[in-house]
């Protein structure tokens, strides 16, 4: 099969024939129609995933998938050849990915592909769309909540946007004037601040003079740089939720997102998605063979999602 990998740890990423995987018994092998790159596929390619992650060569990389099932292990009984599916690969080892015309995945990481959703759209959702969930589930948001959500151009902010949108918060999104501005407004922000104009609380403040409900921050790695934006942003009894790890654990109401995978979170996005609540940002389309490219638009800065045909 042709894939998309890293032969060795210094290599650079190539695309190249691998062997096909065989499902184990709780296993779905599934022929992947297409996928997206995240940020997460540019830190594996890169190496810098080791501090956190074991690389087992070749590493086939990729994360996000939507395809049908090729073959199932003896011990998967609900799934059948044939059916379509989306998902994602999600585990602290570097070694199977979606960037290749068959993967093989543990039952729990994919989900029915809803009759309503092409390939394209569902190969987008993985970890954006899951990740964006477990944010705003940890900030509680509902109606009348005002949500910050800090870096809401890209997969995770957009998605945000369109959750947040759902649930009757109004969202305020940062985005700088044109093409992005434009964008996180047509998802649901009723707020747009130019992240780039100075002083982003302030501007954040001054919208709303008595405080945010809460924030969605997506950029911020460092601690210090997250308070002195949630300070004088929230009001009392503010929540956070962070996906660089930089909320503070010992703050009420504050949460570090991982973005773990199961059957219950893949269901709500398959169900959001199925409705038309939940769309998939694609905003670029590359083919396997147009992969590195594909990683230059994403560090480039893309909005939206940049999505993969396998």
């Amino acid at each position: 099969m042709r894939a998309y990998l890293l032969p060795a740890e210094g290599a650079q990423p190539e695309l190249t024939q691998a062997p096909p995987p065989e499902p184990a018994p709780d296993e779905v092998l599934v022929r992947v129609h297409t996928s997206s790159v995240t940020p997460h596929d540019a830190i594996v390619a890169s190496g810098a995933a080791a501090r956190y992650m074991t690389y087992r060569f070749p590493v086939v990389l990729g994360s996000d998938l939507a395809g049908t099932v090729e073959a199932v292990g003896a011990e998967v009984s609900d799934l059948s050849p044939g059916d379509r599916v989306f998902g994602l690969v999600r585990e602290l080892v570097a070694a199977r990915g979606s960037f290749a015309e068959l993967v093989s995945v543990p039952r729990e990481w994919v989900c029915r592909t809803p009759e309503t959703v092409d390939d394209t759209s569902a190969g987008a959702l993985g970890l954006a769309a899951l990740t964006a969930l477990r944010c705003v589930d940890a900030i509680e948001a509902g109606a009348g909540d005002v949500v910050l959500v800090n870096g809401a151009t890209g997969g995770v902010g957009s998605y945000a946007i369109q959750l947040l949108a759902a649930r009757g918060a109004a969202v305020v999104a940062t985005a700088r004037p044109g093409e992005e501005a434009r964008h996180v407004r047509e998802l649901g922000a009723v707020d747009v601040v130019d992240w780039t104009g100075g002083d982003l609380a302030e501007r954040v403040r001054t919208l709303h003079p008595d405080g945010v409900t809460a924030i969605i921050d997506l950029v911020n790695r460092d601690p210090a740089n997250l308070a002195d934006l949630a300070d004088p942003v929230l009001a009392p009894a503010g929540r956070v939720a962070s996906t660089g790890h930089a909320a503070d654990p010992d703050r009420s109401g504050s949460t570090n997102i991982r973005a773990g995978v199961d059957q219950d979170a893949l269901r709500t996005i398959a169900e959001l998605a199925g409705d038309g609540r939940l769309r998939a940002p694609i905003t670029r389309t590359f083919d396997l063979a147009d992969l590195d490219r594909a990683f230059a638009a994403l560090g480039g800065g893309a909005v939206g999602k940049i999505a993969i045909r396998i």
